[in-house]
């Protein structure tokens, strides 16, 4: 190697590789690269979990994360470019906690069927998420209970916008709809947000 080659590549080691790079050496099977990304964007996929599913502790929206990066991982060959590596991370993330509703549904209504009863013992009183967060009084548990009352497309137009800072296009290529359609949910959003928070700020 030559003094020239080996200043370059002392260069090139000191050049933080992008998103985009990571990926696309991820889906040449590159577990290191991979490995890096997931260092990277661990937390803001974590973050997202746990505000898109506030029923969920810190354990269960880990685990959910782990599950965003495999998939990430199987399907990394398939990952082109021209979509923001966080966008398409955040895409797949919320796919993966609408199959993790679908499942608990599913398990809700068999164990209805099999004659399990859902409805707490006799005496106890049943709060909703808002009034016990409510009785916590900690401003961030009331935040987290009002998202459990959005539809999950509001609460997810919610959580990018104002946790994550996404611009209306970045949401729309998540939610996979069109712009005005995220102008749409993000209005009727703030609009049943306002009566939940009154005194709450969103930016927690």
């Amino acid at each position: 190697m030559t003094p020239q080659e080996a200043a370059q590549e002392r260069v090139d080691l000191t050049v933080e590789r992008t998103d985009e790079d990571l990926m696309l050496a991820a889906g040449q099977g590159d577990r290191s690269a991979f490995a890096d990304l997931v260092e990277r964007r661990h937390h803001a996929i974590l973050r997202f979990v746990y505000r898109f599913l506030p029923r969920v502790d810190r354990d269960a929206a880990e685990d959910l994360a782990q599950d965003v990066f495999l998939s990430a991982w199987k399907s990394a060959p398939s990952y082109r470019p021209q979509a923001l590596v966080m966008t398409w991370l955040l895409r797949i993330a919320r796919n993966t906690c609408l199959n993790y509703q679908r499942a608990r549904r599913l398990r809700r209504t068999e164990s209805l069927d099999d004659g399990r009863p859902e409805d707490p013992p006799a005496g106890q009183v049943q709060r909703t998420p808002l009034e016990a967060a409510d009785a916590a009084a900690t401003r961030s548990e009331r935040i987290r209970a009002a998202l459990a009352c959005l539809p999950h497309q509001q609460r997810a137009a919610v959580v990018l916008k104002y946790f994550h800072d996404l611009s209306y296009a970045e949401i729309a290529d998540v939610l996979e709809t069109s712009v005005s359609g995220v102008e749409s949910v993000l209005f009727r959003a703030r609009r049943s947000l306002r009566t939940l928070l009154e005194d709450v700020p969103l930016d927690s």
